[in-house]
C-alpha cells in the first residue's frame, strides 16, 4: 500500500514539475523580432489601367521556424516556444524608381499567404499607397493576423495582387521586407 502510494505521491511530482517548467520557459522567452530574406517580384510596364487588382506575381521562401528561434536565442529556445507570429511591418520598395514610375503609379498591394503546413490563404497585408512620388513605403497593420500555423512548416508563397492608379513605362522591381514579432 505504502509503494503504491510513494508511487502514486512521485507521478504526481513529475507532472507538477513538467507543468512548472513549460510555464517557467514560457515566462523566460520574451518573444523577439526578425526579418524574412528580402523577396523581390518584377512587374512589367502596364500600359492601360484597369478596373480591378490583377496577380503581380508569386514569390515561394523556405523557412525555419525553429533554426531562427535557436539562432536569436543563442540556442537556449527552439519553435516549441512558440505561442504566435506576427507581422510587425512590411517594407516595399522600387529601387529602379523614377519620377515617372514609382509607388504613386499604384493604388493599392494584396499579398497573401499560404504554406506548406497551412493551404488556406490568408491576406497579410492590404495596402493603399498615397498619390505622391514615392520609392519606399513602410505598412505597419493595424491588427495581427496569427501566422504561427503558417510558419510551423518549411515553405512559405507569397502572391502579390496590385492595382495601378497611372500607367508604367517600364518593368518596376518590388522588394518586399517583412518583419515578424514572435511570441
Amino acid at each position: 500500500m505504502k509503494r503504491k502510494i510513494c508511487s502514486g505521491i512521485i507521478v504526481l511530482m513529475l507532472i507538477v514539475s513538467i507543468f512548472s517548467c513549460k510555464k517557467i520557459i514560457a515566462s523566460i522567452f520574451s518573444g523577439l523580432e526578425f526579418n524574412l530574406p528580402n523577396m523581390s517580384v518584377n512587374i512589367p510596364a502596364v500600359p492601360i489601367v484597369t478596373a480591378g487588382e490583377v496577380q503581380f506575381g508569386t514569390i515561394t521562401q523556405n523557412i525555419n521556424l525553429d533554426s531562427v528561434v535557436k539562432a536569436n536565442t543563442g540556442n537556449s529556445f527552439g519553435a516549441d516556444v512558440v505561442k504566435a507570429v506576427s507581422i510587425k511591418s512590411i517594407t516595399i520598395t522600387i529601387p529602379n524608381a523614377d519620377d515617372l514610375n514609382n509607388l504613386s503609379n499604384f493604388q493599392s498591394a494584396r499579398i497573401s499567404l499560404t504554406s506548406n503546413s497551412n493551404s488556406t490563404s490568408i491576406d497579410i497585408a492590404n495596402i493603399n499607397f498615397p498619390d505622391t512620388n514615392a520609392s519606399t513605403f513602410v505598412y505597419t497593420p493595424a491588427s495581427s493576423t496569427e501566422l504561427v500555423t503558417y510558419l510551423k512548416g518549411s515553405s512559405l508563397t507569397y502572391t502579390l495582387y496590385g492595382r495601378n492608379r497611372r500607367i508604367t513605362t517600364k518593368t518596376l522591381t518590388f522588394t518586399e521586407s517583412v518583419r515578424l514579432k514572435v511570441n
